[in-house]
């Protein structure tokens, strides 16, 4: 069973077209977070590499009802809406390393990350999984202080900030705005506008992607699609 996690709020024309990779799911917005964040799985939920999820501990019983095969893990912290109060799950990994900024991790993802022998990066950047598309071969960031930190250790690549559209938000972020499945990248919306776009296109064909557009309305984070199996 492979579950497809969008946000509360993600446009159901572009749910559809995911149904054919896998069971549909939402997450439920936690209202301790600001209006524009709240619903977003990267800020709600953060898939374990081994298939377990660590999830919003105030909304523990929904997700554990959605996920009736999976291992769920309430997160230690709760959520708020000061940052760094939203930024606890946020974070991800890339092969063996683990990414975010360590003083604000959750401690169930930290612990799980230090016993699984992972290497533990820091970056200053809270927002980490939403800055970043994440692919298994590369990732792409519009965030400097990322892309500094991490350029000498993995494939990393940077483009021109902003021209995302978030809610209630100046601008949203690439990794936010897109999900990976295999060798396919999602985007939710069409990013052609973008100053990087032929430099995001070029990127991905050097690592033979595909790539699919589930909107004709300009790119817009809704806090990553999470393909979870």
């Amino acid at each position: 069973m492979t579950y497809v996690l969008v946000a509360e709020n993600f446009p159901e024309e572009s749910a559809e077209k995911l149904k054919k990779y896998g069971q549909v799911v939402r997450t439920k917005a936690n209202k301790n977070v600001l209006e524009g964040l709240d619903t977003h799985p990267d800020i709600l939920v953060h898939p374990l590499p081994s298939g377990d999820l660590i999830v919003d501990r105030d909304n523990f019983d929904y997700y554990k009802e959605i996920f009736k095969d999976k291992k769920i893990l309430p997160s230690h912290s709760s959520l708020s809406a000061k940052y760094p109060g939203d930024i606890h799950l946020n974070a991800f990994a890339f092969k063996n390393i683990f990414i975010h900024n360590l003083k604000h991790t959750d401690q169930v993802i930290l612990d799980y990350y230090k016993n699984e022998g992972f290497d533990l990066v820091n970056i200053k950047q809270g927002y980490g999984k939403c800055s970043c598309l994440v692919t298994q071969d590369f990732v792409i960031t519009s965030d400097g202080g990322i892309y500094e930190t991490l350029k000498g250790l993995i494939p990393i690549y940077k483009i021109d900030q902003g021209q995302i559209k978030l809610q209630n938000f100046n601008y949203g972020f690439i990794g936010g705005a897109s999900g990976v499945l295999g060798k396919k990248i999602f985007f939710t919306g069409d990013f052609s506008h973008h100053s990087s776009h032929e430099e995001i296109l070029k990127i991905i064909n050097k690592y033979d992607y595909e790539i699919e557009i589930l909107s004709k309305d300009p790119i817009e984070d809704f806090g990553t699609i999470f393909f979870i199996k």
